[in-house]
């Protein structure tokens, strides 16, 4: 028998975990090894072997996070093909749009209970993560196949907006300069302050995420003599360099932060930020993702901001206060490592935009 996306599979029912699970970083050896076996076929033979060789290398390049949140999302999928009692390799129109209705009305996993309805922000994670795998077992998912799909979850979330229902924690509420200047005063005066105040300082000009904050090295991170420092994002889901200017005000200048955690610290190499326990002595490793949110959410409670800060509220907040002093959209991309043109990074300009730039207000009401 073969799937609709031309895959083969066995007779008889598909079973949970009877075909191999899409490409992952696991499979870099395998993707090597079946370069050079080309001996004895033919040009069209080969030409096949080196797409699919290419598929599995190019598979293993994704950051870790999202090869661990693609894997979540696969496990989803498997249980709602087995839900329905269709192929795990179905990529048509009606399986693609019945995954975003089954996710809508809360999937039934293996324990048989009926789940709450997701929000929106995750069945849209979850129909990417599960294409993604799709393509990964060579399905073929034409734009026209998920555009129905795509529809169904827009038809979802007006529904919800009509209704007034909210599911989700929602966007991350963006750090304002402001609060930044909040956060950074509310540092307090040990260790753990000046490593919090120059995990904010750095953080919030660089547009970081929790995983460019956690795996950030000391070496990354170069002062110059009158500028500010220079800093490189090596690993994580967008990386690039970036200049970060000095301020003129110690609560908000990176590169004084920086190097009062240098100096108080006397860390040299490895980890930029690292853990620090309740006696002040701080660890070789550095911290997680999930530390650096949690340090980042105490530096919001010390302030006492009002709302939970993660992570994300750095970003967001840096792209909305940049647009809001001037900066234009390419000078924010390049700074925050978005692709130009990003649709999330317009959702963020858009705040500014549309008050600023209003076509409402030319009227002569």
């Amino acid at each position: 028998m073969t799937s609709p996306g031309g895959q083969r599979y066995g007779p008889g029912p598909r079973r949970r975990g009877g075909l191999p699970p899409a490409p992952t970083g696991a499979d870099v050896v395998a993707s090597e090894a079946a370069i050079p076996d080309l001996v004895g076929l033919t040009p069209q033979e080969r030409l096949a072997h080196l797409d699919a060789a290419a598929a599995q290398y190019v598979s293993t390049q994704r950051p870790a996070n999202t090869i661990k949140a693609y894997a979540q999302d696969w496990k989803v999928w498997e249980d709602y093909t087995a839900d329905l009692g269709i192929p795990l390799l179905s990529g048509t129109a009606g399986a693609l749009t019945g995954f975003v209705v089954w996710l809508e009305r809360g999937r039934v996993p293996r324990s048989g209970e009926r789940t709450a309805p997701a929000a929106p922000s995750t069945v849209e994670r979850r129909l990417t993560g599960a294409i993604a795998g799709l393509r990964g077992h060579n399905v073929h998912i034409d734009p026209e196949t998920s555009r129905a799909a795509w529809q169904a979850l827009n038809g979802y979330r007006q529904r919800l907006a009509q209704a007034g229902t909210a599911l989700g924690r929602g966007k991350a509420t963006m750090v304002t300069l402001a609060d930044l200047r909040a956060m950074s005063r509310a540092c307090p005066d040990t260790l753990s302050g000046r490593r919090d105040r120059a995990m904010l300082l750095i953080g919030f000009p660089i547009a970081a995420r929790c995983s460019d904050l956690a795996n950030l090295l000391v070496t990354d991170i170069t002062a110059t003599d009158s500028r500010g420092l220079e800093i490189t994002v090596r690993h994580g889901k967008s990386t690039g360099d970036m200049a970060v200017p000095r301020r003129a005000s110690p609560d908000t200048d990176p590169a004084r932060a920086w190097q009062a955690w240098l100096n108080a610290s006397g860390i040299a190499d490895g980890p930029a930020f690292r853990r620090i326990d309740r006696h002040g002595n701080f660890s070789q490793h550095g911290l997680t993702t999930t530390g650096i949110n949690q340090i980042l959410t105490r530096c919001g409670d010390r302030a006492n901001l009002g709302y939970t800060v993660t992570g994300h509220s750095l970003r967001s907040g840096f792209a909305t206060e940049a647009r809001r002093a001037g900066a234009d959209d390419i000078a924010i991309a390049d700074q925050g490592r978005w692709v130009r043109g990003s649709r999330a990074l317009y959702e963020y300009i858009r705040r500014v935009d549309r008050w600023d730039d209003n076509a409402a207000d030319a009227l002569d009401l």
